[in-house]
């Protein structure tokens, strides 16, 4: 039996690019079952935009932006689909995107998420993202991100994590929780399902020839001041969520000194650009998701660590905060 495909796409004030989104995953050479739309009570029109062109779709309206994980928790509440496809909704899918996918993870019980090679829109042939990896700090991000392809990801694998801006997810393998945790809004919600997975034993593929083309932050450039800021400023305290809830204590004792200095040289930075209250309120922020985790913290499921530890790469600080420093300097560049 064929299985059914639910997608989402997730928007915030994205009508000048969504369409895009939807447009190709409406061309898709395996059909797919329903596609749901949730806006983050968005204000440019994208609502009535939606009604006049894609009169078909589900269209989810919630009164207030819930924010990534939020808008794809109540997509997955809806959906009737085996497979959950997650696109955002500044990215583009090749016309066999799910067809590729969907084969791979029907051949296979033990996959959990299949996500294909990602493009960074109008710089191909550079890599945003080629599945995911994350290290002793809680850090996650694209593997390979911003390397131009040179076919280093031209081979199917299993990697470390899963990545949400594209991807394809088993119903049954998130178990009847949220698809994410809804404290985490945006920025981690990658590393803390990836965690939930692999916890339960199940596998994480890369299938190079499903391709995605993904513009990235233009709901955020359209919304905040400074996409890089917001990014970080949430980056760091769901971080620590899951740092707390997730991570054996003997790695946070062993690293302690490294997130030490992130969170002393990112707040900082908060100080440096927005000034004594915003800096405190990130502190503040910092200190409340790290006490969520800990309350959320399961020791039986902390013992099982090595399920998913082993996919960890042991990356030091410094090699981070210039990953960071590359990035910041692409977006500066990006139209």
């Amino acid at each position: 039996m064929i299985p059914k495909v639910s997608a989402i796409v997730v928007n915030f004030n994205g009508r000048e690019f969504v369409g895009q989104a939807i447009e190709s995953l409406m061309s898709q050479s395996q059909p797919v079952d329903e596609i749901i739309v949730v806006d983050n009570a968005s204000t440019d029109g994208t609502i009535p935009y939606l009604e006049r062109n894609f009169p078909t779709i589900v269209v989810i309206e919630l009164e207030e932006n819930l924010g990534f994980t939020g808008g794809c928790n109540a997509g997955f509440r809806q959906a009737r689909g085996d497979f959950i496809a997650l696109l955002n909704s500044d990215a583009r899918a090749d016309v066999d995107w799910i067809r590729i996918l969907c084969d791979v993870m029907a051949a296979n019980d033990e996959i959990a998420s299949a996500q294909g090679k990602i493009y960074v829109s109008g710089a191909e042939p550079v890599i945003d993202q080629a599945g995911a990896v994350f290290n002793q700090l809680g850090n996650y991000w694209g593997r390979g991100h911003l390397e131009p392809d040179v076919g280093q990801f031209d081979s199917e694998a299993e990697v470390p994590g899963l990545t949400a801006c594209a991807t394809l997810i088993r119903r049954t393998a998130v178990d009847g929780e949220d698809l994410f945790d809804p404290d985490i809004f945006m920025y981690g919600e990658e590393l803390d399902l990836t965690i939930r997975l692999r916890l339960r034993n199940h596998r994480i593929a890369y299938v190079p020839d499903a391709v995605v083309h993904h513009a990235g932050k233009q709901s955020l450039r359209r919304s905040v001041e400074d996409a890089n800021l917001f990014q970080q400023y949430h980056s760091n305290r769901n971080r620590l969520k899951i740092l707390f809830r997730w991570y054996p204590v003997r790695t946070l004792l062993r690293h302690a000194h490294l997130l030490a200095l992130g969170l002393v040289y990112w707040n900082l930075h908060f100080f440096r650009r927005q000034g004594a209250r915003f800096a405190a309120r990130a502190a503040a922020d910092q200190i409340r998701y790290a006490t969520r985790g800990i309350r959320q913290r399961d020791r039986e499921l902390v013992r099982r660590s090595e399920r998913w530890m082993r996919w960890m790469e042991n990356q030091p600080l410094q090699e981070v905060l210039r990953q960071k420093e590359r990035m910041r300097h692409f977006d500066q560049k990006a139209p």
